[in-house]
């Protein structure tokens, strides 16, 4: 019998999963280098408004460049024990991180909590945003994934292949700023009809990443699609109108990374430089995952390259494509859109 469990959802997926398996809490915050501020959190919060807090603060609109969040994770013994065989519980070949997401930038990124093996227990955590990559509303959830596969272990009620997510936790919403304040994206994003401009590529094409400017690359979203175009601009956070929001924005923004990373790999010179910051922060966010190297300089000029050489290309886009899988996990929303329609 299927069930409806908010905390045990594990019908949708042919392995145990849960779905609130992680108690992830925030306790704090601070802007730039100043005293950190408890965060008076109801226990059914999820939204936090750091530019109303900082404002009030500040009796003024402040002009950041991080906010940093304390809080700790606790995993609990009954979740390793729901999504792990009995011969793993005592060292469970899985690792713990916070997946930050910023859907008006595209931006993604994740803070390690805790490498492979992670055992039960509380895990405190430091999160920092950077202004200059995100704008309105940031998300934070963390995830629990496995990274080991069980090679000649026969189909089961557990996950047995590398970098799958077995369980998450709470999803909070952090507000950094206001949709009314014209601050800059990372990457600048307009809705516009393809029809109706030269410069843009003929047909029912869903974007266009455009590097006229290669300094600020611009995403076009075509609007001749009004209907999509108006799901995109949802605000919402529940319902089927936001579950295929993010399933378009899942599908966007794989195309988006994929160029981004291409380019910027390119655009590595000999010195391991690039000349934008948006090649610096795709870099940043990306190379070190690519290659599984804790040097960002060296999976730097490995990108570049094997981008470069034509005997390697094929391989580094096998290796873009699975990063980018278990980065934006399109799996997750897709399965919440078919649980929004089809009322699993």
């Amino acid at each position: 019998m299927t069930k409806h469990s908010q905390r045990h959802r594990t019908t949708t997926l042919p392995f145990s999963y849960r779905d609130k398996g992680v108690d992830f809490d925030l306790s704090s915050f601070a802007v730039d280098d100043g005293a950190h501020t408890a965060l008076e959190l109801k226990p059914s919060q999820a939204e936090i408004d750091i530019a109303s807090e900082v404002s009030a603060a500040n009796d003024e609109e402040l002009d950041w460049e991080s906010i940093t969040f304390r809080g700790s994770i606790q995993l609990p013994e009954e979740t390793v024990e729901a999504v792990f065989p009995q011969d793993e519980w005592a060292q469970p070949p899985a690792k713990l991180y916070v997946a930050i997401r910023c859907h008006e930038t595209i931006y993604r990124d994740r803070v390690m909590v805790s490498k492979s093996p992670t055992a039960p227990g509380k895990y405190n955590i430091t999160l920092e945003i950077p202004k200059e990559t995100v704008r309105g509303t940031v998300e934070l959830r963390p995830y629990l994934v496995r990274t080991e596969s069980r090679s000649g272990v026969e189909p089961n009620d557990y996950a047995g292949q590398k970098n799958f997510r077995v369980a998450s936790g709470k999803l909070y919403y952090v507000i950094v700023d206001r949709y009314e304040e014209e601050e800059q994206a990372a990457i600048d994003g307009e809705r516009v009809q393809f029809s109706q401009n030269d410069h843009l590529p003929d047909g029912n094409k869903l974007y266009y990443l455009d590097f006229r400017n290669e300094s600020r690359p611009k995403l076009w979203i075509n609007s001749d699609h009004p209907r999509i175009a108006e799901v995109l601009q949802s605000r919402g956070s529940v319902g089927a109108e936001a579950r295929m929001r993010d399933v378009i924005l899942d599908q966007v923004s794989y195309g988006v990374w994929v160029q981004l990373l291409v380019r910027a790999g390119s655009a590595v010179d000999a010195e391991g430089d690039v000349e934008y910051e948006w090649q610096e922060m795709v870099l940043k966010t990306f190379a070190r995952n690519l290659y599984d190297a804790d040097d960002v300089s060296e999976a730097t000029h490995r990108l570049r390259e094997e981008i470069a050489d034509p005997q390697t290309l094929p391989h580094v886009m096998q290796r873009i494509d699975s990063e980018l899988q278990e980065y934006i996990d399109p799996r997750e929303q897709l399965i919440h859109l078919m649980e929004e329609g089809l009322q699993i």
